[in-house]
């Protein structure tokens, strides 16, 4: 939502526009002043049915765009060249982006404007994906994935004007993530040189997901530390479906991690732990509270919705530091 300074810079330039075209054009004037005119002498009839017409466009509109999509993971699909993960990650992006329309950066002129809960998952999304892929950038000898990695990177709330630039033409958040998926896919298309061993890059991929789950861990202690003492956190659900968001795509990237270095997972004894890692992560994103709650921990009458997800989460980070220790110890002893 643009700020008052640039509000007035957008009022600025289309009443100058405005001034060009009267200057240039009195039929358009007279068209203006008509409308105006009529403006005035319906303004009762307007005042009724301009409001009931956005309430209406609103509701509907925000209800057939909501798609907040959690679907399993069942047998995750190999390229037949390239890594899973990737291919994985590139199908997210289609499916948020183009599938289900890219939620976080809609202008007020969409009804999707409205919603609240599925850009923030949306966003958890990308973000799992952006730091899985930049440390597969910093394992593999590609141009690609970097570019991937940096188009990942790009804010999510950018429609066609910049936020930050005094209203200039930006790409769109859509657009980025369009060209962060084709680079995914020339990247699988292409020959792949790993820099490492496979066990190491395993694990670097495990220590990055390990850190994002420290962090969503951390955001939920902090917000409810700080606001489960009001009576009405209007925010608890942002923070909510955002973990929601990334537990999802961390569960989704794992998936294909597990076909991609399944020989790794299998010699060091962890499939089990993999598999319980997976189900964890999945109780985690499929909480679906009717109303997200924020109520004290030591309520007896208010849930705490965000302590619930939050448990999920620590317990993902524990099961993954798990298969860690084991895969760096046979690692280390492969090595001697």
């Amino acid at each position: 939502m643009p700020n008052k300074p640039q509000w007035k810079t957008l009022k600025k330039r289309l009443t100058e526009i405005l001034e060009v075209i009267k200057r240039n054009n009195p039929v358009t004037q007279e068209r203006v002043m008509r409308c105006l005119l009529f403006v005035r002498k319906s303004w009762k009839s307007i005042a009724i049915i301009l409001p009931a017409f956005l309430l209406l466009y609103y509701i509907v509109g925000s209800w057939a765009t909501q798609n907040i999509d959690k679907s399993l993971v069942i047998n995750p699909e190999k390229p037949t060249k390239g890594l899973a993960v990737v291919h994985s990650a590139a199908g997210l992006i289609t499916r948020e982006v183009d599938d289900h329309m890219w939620t976080p950066n809609l202008p007020f002129i969409f009804p999707g404007y409205v919603l609240d809960n599925m850009p923030q998952y949306q966003l958890g999304i990308i973000d799992s994906l952006k730091s899985v892929i930049k440390v597969l950038a910093a394992n593999y000898d590609s141009e690609k994935l970097n570019k991937a990695a940096e188009f990942l990177n790009y804010p999510g709330n950018i429609w066609l004007l910049s936020k930050t630039e005094n209203l200039s033409l930006a790409p769109s958040s859509g657009a980025q993530y369009r060209k962060a998926r084709k680079a995914l896919l020339r990247f699988n298309d292409g020959l792949i040189l790993p820099t490492g061993k496979n066990e190491d890059i395993l694990l670097n991929v495990l220590h990055s997901v390990i850190k994002g789950l420290e962090n969503v861990a951390a955001d939920i202690e902090q917000h409810v530390r700080e606001h489960s003492s009001e009576w009405l956190d209007g925010r608890a659900d942002n923070v909510f479906y955002y973990a929601q968001g990334r537990l999802y795509g961390y569960y989704v990237m794992l998936s294909a991690l597990g076909v991609d270095f399944q020989t790794e997972i299998l010699a060091a004894g962890q499939y089990e732990n993999w598999t319980s890692l997976s189900r964890t992560l999945e109780n985690g994103f499929l909480l679906e509270p009717f109303i997200v709650r924020n109520g004290k921990p030591e309520s007896t009458t208010a849930p705490n919705h965000l302590l619930a997800l939050g448990y999920y989460t620590a317990k993902a980070g524990f099961e993954l530091d798990k298969i860690i220790n084991v895969i760096t110890r046979r690692d280390q002893s492969n090595a001697y």
